[in-house]
């Protein structure tokens, strides 16, 4: 029986410093956006729950639902509260995305899964299974039955598993498996032409330095060159890089569903990757990895969580955009230093980086690669 979704958009937390800040303005960007397309995709009801005044009080103007909460001191947990919004506002189906999830999805691709949702019931879809950043469901009372998860990373699986909700995969696309996560993702952001008119004013503001992610695209259409990947890669990716990419491909993929597993607050993570760094050291590797390729893309979580790092997310953050003298941790401030002065462009992140970002970079150069190669076509038909 066909009843309408509703649109449930989380983006919050603690603002420590203030590259997290700029993240924070184009994440906000993003949520404008996203708002948008929502309404071009056929949603009516829409709520907006964030600790941030500016958003409430921006995207009010756009007449949504906003569920305004103030940071507290508690940690806050998703499933508790998303759990509040679906009683409190009696919600019977529920598309959840991130405030940062899939800045490159369509009003096309928001469209389906509204369709997908009000058509059926018993049923759980989302853009990753085993770590998710959006999430459809209904009925949106199954979350009474079930374990509340802490963060949204494995809300499909405990669905699938505890309310015995029947999983629908989404179709793969860059627009359902990019999201902003990390400053490195926000480099790649900066370079697609796909970023909403709010997401792409507030990338301009930043005055982010993109000349590593413009490296790595040269890289990719190079015939004679090699580009090393590594992190938490899925097959296919690694699929869509073997095909579209004129580089040859070094790729390492380990340690896949280290969050929703639970495996990096047990202190389980081993990494080959990591004891390699540790027996090489920092310096040493790197030079390495110029030897063997031009290029390096690389997820340091898992490397952090192998050497058992407690690292802030501003120190995280800085790391990625070689900002040493704003990172607190010596080790991390070592390691930092000797990646971007590496002989190579090295791209560092987590692991949105190594899945929709790496693909949005390739979507990125294989379209500045195709214009490329029609303008030259062009010229040629002109000199005939």
């Amino acid at each position: 029986m066909s009843s309408s979704v509703t649109l449930v958009i989380f983006e919050g937390g603690r603002i420590e410093s203030d590259l997290e800040e700029l993240m924070r303005q184009v994440r906000k960007a993003i949520v404008i956006d996203q708002i948008l397309k929502a309404r071009a995709g056929g949603f009516e009801q829409i709520i907006v729950v964030t600790s941030y005044t500016d958003l409430a009080e921006a995207v009010a103007k756009l007449e949504v639902d906003v569920d305004y909460q103030p940071q507290g001191p508690e940690e806050f947990h998703f499933g508790e509260e998303l759990l509040r919004i679906v009683t409190q506002r009696k919600i019977e189906k529920v598309l959840y995305m991130g405030g940062a999830a899939a800045p490159l999805i369509s009003a096309q691709e928001l469209r389906y899964i509204r369709s997908l949702l009000e058509h059926h019931d018993h049923v759980v879809t989302a853009n990753n299974y085993f770590s998710a950043d959006l999430v459809g469901f209904a009925p949106a009372a199954a979350l009474n039955g079930i374990t509340l998860p802490a963060i949204d990373n494995s809300l499909p699986q405990i669905l699938t598993h505890e309310a015995n909700l029947k999983f629908i995969p989404l179709q793969r696309s860059l627009g359902l498996h990019f999201d902003l996560d990390t400053p490195a993702d926000l480099i790649i952001l900066a370079n697609h032409p796909g970023a909403g008119m709010h997401t792409r004013t507030a990338i301009a503001g930043a005055k982010l330095d993109t000349g590593p992610c413009r490296r790595i695209k040269q890289v990719m259409q190079d015939y004679q060159a090699d580009l090393l990947v590594y992190g938490r890669v899925n097959s296919a990716l690694f699929q869509l890089l073997d095909q579209l990419t004129r580089c040859r491909i070094r790729l390492y993929s380990e340690e896949r569903g280290l969050k929703a597993l639970g495996r990096d607050v047990r202190g389980e993570v081993r990494s080959l990757m990591g004891e390699m760094i540790s027996i090489y050291g920092y310096e040493q590797f790197f030079r390495f990895l110029s030897e063997i390729c031009q290029g390096a893309v690389i997820d340091t979580r898992i490397l952090f969580a192998h050497w058992q790092w407690d690292l802030s997310q501003s120190d995280r953050f800085y790391s990625d955009l070689g900002f040493l003298d704003k990172i607190t941790h010596p080790g991390l401030r070592e390691f930092t230093a000797a990646a971007h002065s590496a002989a190579i462009p090295v791209m560092l992140g987590g692991h949105s980086l190594v899945t929709g970002g790496l693909w949005a970079l390739l979507d990125a150069a294989y379209g500045e690669w195709q214009e490329r190669m029609t303008m030259d076509a062009g010229n040629a038909e002109k000199n005939l």
